[in-house]
């Protein structure tokens, strides 16, 4: 995972609403990983059941799945837990590998 930090130019402040902390940034290709995942683990489950699996609002998931927010490295990293998977796998574009199974329906790739 990439690890890009934004540091807000001097004198405007953090950018993040009072009460919230700012997130790690995902690369585009991670944001794209993140989507797949996202995409991925809908067939099997509603994006209601996905959010309250992992503890965030069905709209943050369905906005990230269809692009139109990048996602975080959190959310990366809930998915992730929730699929079984490890982090790097999650946010890395493509399939595990040629004739690999997947560790989660065991159909092979």
């Amino acid at each position: 995972m990439s690890v890009v930090q934004l540091r807000p130019k001097p004198g405007q402040g953090s950018g993040a609403p009072k009460g919230r902390h700012g997130s790690v940034c995902l690369t585009r290709e991670e944001s794209a990983a993140l989507r797949a995942a996202l995409r991925n683990l809908n067939r099997t489950r509603t994006w209601a059941e996905i959010a309250r699996e992992i503890g965030v609002c069905r709209n943050t998931l369905r906005h990230v799945a269809n692009g139109l927010t990048p996602g975080s490295a959190g959310l990366a990293l809930r998915v992730a837990r929730l699929a079984g998977l490890g982090i790097e796998r999650i946010l890395t574009p493509g399939p595990v590998s040629t004739g690999a199974a997947c560790p989660t329906c065991g159909r092979s790739g």
